[in-house]
């Protein structure tokens, strides 16, 4: 798959969930209590490369008033500041507001970007934060799968990739309002797990959610169609069923509803393990 087809991806699935993620993002990440807001065009000047990924006017608790600009970068840009100082000069002019800037990097690499210019007659500077370094308990906590799903990008902390991935999955499936949205978010799931670049976490995530895609929807799952029996319970599946009894954390309710098997079936595993 090509970097553009990739990219691509990626600002597909940030599109799909913007409008619902962006006050969470700025509420829970940037630490912004906000009282109201509105949104603002997005089109500048022609000149420019491209518009802002996100532009609101947010007023908030304290009663400041400010323009809030958001970019999604998925690559290190070694010109992003150059981009934000002219987004930034362009905002200042047309609305005569304070601005504030916050690039949220994507990717699990650290960012070598400069966020600021220093030189003669000129100071400038906006925010880089970093989705990998936020804990995905703010994600994961939300009631909104269009927000959990960014779990997968934050910060797991002592939590293992096999056990995030799980708890991930079951936040999802308890937060869709139907199939066709717990599919689509699962969907979302599995492009932005590649982002992080975590073969094992990716590999976890692929066998918990297997059971809700079907093969003809999924580009990347080719791996075959598990059977709600345990008659035709795949070797791999065992294999993954048994990675989450050694890692002991969900319950054999829990494992045996992930997997749509009995969990009289879940505890033979056990006792096997056991021997």
């Amino acid at each position: 798959m090509s970097n553009k087809k990739e990219g691509n991806q990626y600002d597909k699935i940030f599109k799909e969930n913007l409008e619902s993620v962006t006050l969470a993002l700025i509420e829970k990440v940037l630490q912004i209590q906000v009282a109201s807001y509105e949104k603002m065009p997005q089109e500048l000047q022609r000149t420019l490369e491209r518009k802002p990924d996100q532009l609101l006017k947010i007023t908030d608790k304290q009663g400041h008033t400010f323009l809030l600009q958001l970019e999604f970068q998925l690559a290190d840009e070694e010109k992003m500041v150059d981009r934000m100082h002219e987004y930034r000069g362009i905002l200042r002019r047309k609305y005569g507001l304070v601005v504030r800037q916050y690039v949220l990097f994507l990717s699990d690499e650290e960012p070598a970007m400069s966020t600021q210019i220093e030189e003669e007659n000129l100071t400038f500077s906006f925010y880089l934060i970093q989705l990998s370094q936020i804990d995905y308990e703010l994600f994961l906590s939300s009631d909104k799968g269009d927000e959990v799903v960014f779990a997968v990008l934050a910060n797991f902390g002592t939590t293992t990739p096999e056990t995030a991935a799980s708890l991930i999955v079951q936040r999802l499936n308890q937060t869709s309002t139907s199939k066709v949205e717990r599919d689509r978010h699962l969907q979302q799931l599995r492009v932005l797990a590649n982002l992080r670049k975590l073969t094992p976490f990716v590999e976890i995530m692929i066998e918990s959610i297997s059971q809700y895609i079907k093969e003809e929807d999924d580009f990347l799952f080719k791996k075959g169609q598990l059977k709600g029996k345990e008659e035709g319970i795949e070797q791999k599946t065992r294999e993954t069923i048994l990675k989450f009894l050694k890692d002991g954390v969900l319950t054999t309710q829990q494992l045996a509803s992930y997997f749509d098997v009995t969990e009289e079936f879940v505890e033979d595993l056990r006792k096997s393990l056991n021997q």
